[in-house]
């Protein structure tokens, strides 16, 4: 029975210990550091975990993004498995230590580089219809002279916590491209 307890006790102290270095790592100290870095530096700490990004070629090399050097695609049963209702993404990158995916769904909807902005106002109303524990946070609309580009920002209720979502829309070769960044709220700064 002693084992068992000696046990419990060394379980127990390993997940304070790790409690503590996660709140060490999340601490405003440290978020606002990582604020002041880029993903054009040649290394980024996200909660103190150095992260090298690059460009990656994208929807058969029509586009290029800019993520994590180490996330790699997904297959069909695990993006399944993550989007288990409404349409699932084409693409989803992520890595196993990160706490944030980017989904890509290049659609046969077609749309000008000149209308994208026009899309993130009906794809606001659809969010908060379709979803009504979604909440949007912030649009942005960027112009760009070969790639206009719209952001929307909304936290969306699942079934154990709060997402934070980063979608973009943009027009590649004539169609709708809509991309997502997603992770907890809790890790949003």
């Amino acid at each position: 029975m002693a084992t068992y307890e000696y046990s419990d006790e060394l379980i127990l102290n390993a997940r304070r210990n790790l409690e503590t270095l996660e709140a060490q790592s999340h601490s405003s100290e440290v978020v606002q550091q990582e604020l002041q870095q880029s993903i054009y530096d040649d290394v980024v700490t996200i909660f103190e975990v150095p992260v090298f990004f690059q460009d990656w070629k994208i929807l058969q090399d029509r586009a290029s993004i800019r993520m994590p050097s180490d996330f790699i695609a997904r297959t069909e049963e695990e993006i399944a498995s993550v989007y288990v209702l409404g349409t699932k993404p084409q693409s989803v990158y992520s890595n196993g230590y990160l706490s944030f995916m980017i989904a890509l769904n290049w659609t046969n909807n077609l749309i000008s580089n000149d209308n994208i902005h026009d899309f993130t106002q009906f794809a606001s109303r659809a969010i908060e219809r379709v979803g009504p524990q979604c909440r949007i946070l912030n649009t942005e609309k960027l112009h760009r002279p070969d790639c206009n580009l719209s952001i929307l920002q909304f936290l969306a209720q699942t079934l154990d916590s709060v997402n934070m979502n980063v979608m973009f829309f943009a027009s590649v070769e004539g169609r709708l491209l809509i991309g997502s960044i997603t992770f907890n709220q809790k890790d949003a700064s």
